[in-house]
């Protein structure tokens, strides 16, 4: 199962982005685990990360995450998307991430 971690700046304002995410990837039947941290938590997660999404609002950060993350893919949630709390278009980006073609 993959995991993709959604980085905000106190892992609060991307819970709504989640549960969009969340849904659009149970009617896909993508099996996969979605989760919202925030900056703090960046190094703890590389462990785990299958794709690592940025919050528009700390696009500024995605060099220094990055240097985090290593070969992680790593990109920042297009801010049309974030605002309009689409969901499936998210999962379909974090899927190229990962190579994922369906």
């Amino acid at each position: 199962m993959k995991q993709i971690y959604l980085i905000c700046a106190a892992g609060i304002s991307t819970s709504m982005m989640v549960e969009k995410m969340k849904a659009a990837a149970k009617e896909q039947g993508f099996e996969c685990s979605i989760q919202a941290v925030g900056i703090p938590m960046a190094e703890s997660i590389v462990p785990n990360a299958d794709c690592i999404l940025l919050g528009p609002q700390i696009r500024f950060e995605k060099e220094n995450i990055q240097s985090i993350a290593g070969d992680v893919p790593l990109d920042v949630i297009d801010m049309k998307d974030y605002g309009r709390m689409n969901g499936a278009a998210v999962i379909q980006k974090a899927k190229a991430m990962m190579g994922i073609t369906e």
